[in-house]
């Protein structure tokens, strides 16, 4: 099978798998225990935060959630829960678990999408005329799962910090794909194990401490702001994962290919003037993104139409505007996405049965 779905999920490292196995045999202790096992827990947990405060090199707190959707969930309750008015400034790029999140605050709270310009990308002098001091947080992912796009953070960082707003970033689709930055400028930055070839089951946050409070009487794990015994195995497969080297260049070598080849086969590409090099979101020259999906798939080739959280098909409004600006269709929109062990061979085989679907009848 040729996998180049990457950006909904990877498939883990083999230091990471054992990681993962030798922590569910030697660590199954519940880390809440007041025993010798629970001991041991709370000490591996120790060290993993740890870790990850000097990979990103921040004193913020790190709280472990689930997955990537449950910190940003984690996130957004504790900045808003005590919230009795205001403005909620959120990117059109934005994951479906910030939406379904922000649903228990459009009662009392005025939710407002970023301004983009014609071209689809966001639009900061707009933003800048936009945010008042009823506005109490800011939300934008750090790369677009959907086309890579990479959003100007700093630029909306700046904007935060002159009117004192918190900043949540959405670091899913980032973390070792693109070259790190301070998240000491944000509020507060998420990711997930599942995406850097760790495991599934883990969800970092990072966050200023002064934003944490606990905001359920019954909620008794990570300060307060989540209940689940901790998954402690595919915590430290998320830390092995993060603890390996990223190959930024083998993933642009690879994203130029494709770019390469999508254009010989008359596909339109979605650029934007910041990119990331694991996504390419294109649209078809003929025949429904669905359509070549499921051929390709039929082939053990797999590719995606839209993020795997909205079940393939759905597309943020950010993406819709950047197809219609690209004069594109919205049901043409594919997305090929790699990772560390994509090759080059796979790219050419995806493009080659492609070329044979549009051009060659290769239907049957």
């Amino acid at each position: 099978m040729i996998y180049l779905d990457n950006a909904a999920t990877t498939q883990p490292t083999k230091r990471a798998l054992e990681i993962y196995q030798q922590a569910q045999h030697q660590l199954f202790y519940n880390s809440e225990s007041l025993h010798i096992g629970g001991e041991k827990v709370k000490n591996a947990l120790t060290q993993a935060r740890t870790f990850v405060q000097q990979y990103f090199q921040s004193t913020k707190e790190i709280l472990f959630g689930t997955s990537g959707s449950h910190v940003n969930e984690i996130a957004i309750h504790l900045y808003l829960k005590h919230q009795t008015s205001g403005q909620v400034w959120v990117s059109p790029y934005e994951h479906p678990s910030i939406t379904a999140a922000l649903e228990a605050y459009r009662d009392r709270l005025e939710i407002q999408t970023l301004p983009l310009t014609e071209m689809g990308e966001i639009d900061i002098p707009t933003f800048q005329t936009l945010v008042t001091e009823q506005t109490v947080l800011i939300i934008t992912q750090h790369v677009n799962s959907e086309t890579g796009y990479i959003l100007p953070i700093q630029q909306i960082a700046q904007i935060a910090k002159q009117w004192n707003i918190p900043f949540h970033v959405d670091g899913v689709q980032a973390v070792h794909k693109v070259p790190s930055i301070s998240i000491d400028s944000f509020a507060s930055y998420s990711f997930s194990g599942h995406k850097i070839h760790g495991t599934k089951g883990s969800g970092v946050l990072m966050i200023d401490y002064a934003y944490i409070h606990p905001y359920n009487a019954h909620y008794f794990h990570e300060q307060g702001v989540r209940n689940g015994t901790m998954d402690v195995p595919s915590i430290l497969a998320t830390v092995q994962a993060l603890s390996e080297p990223s190959d930024y260049n083998h993933l642009q070598r690879l994203y130029q290919h494709a770019v390469q080849r999508a254009t010989e086969l008359e596909f339109r590409i979605l650029k934007y003037n910041a990119q990331a090099p694991h996504i390419l979101g294109l649209i078809t020259p003929k025949y429904e993104g669905q359509y070549m999906m499921q051929m390709l798939s039929n082939r053990n080739i797999c590719i995606s139409t839209g993020t795997a959280c909205g079940h393939g098909i759905l597309m943020s409004n950010g993406v819709t505007q950047k197809i219609k600006a690209s004069d594109g269709e919205v049901y043409q929109y594919i997305r090929v996405s790699f990772a560390s062990f994509t090759t080059f061979e796979e790219i050419d085989t995806c493009f080659d049965v492609m070329a044979n679907i549009l051009y060659e009848g290769g239907s049957q």
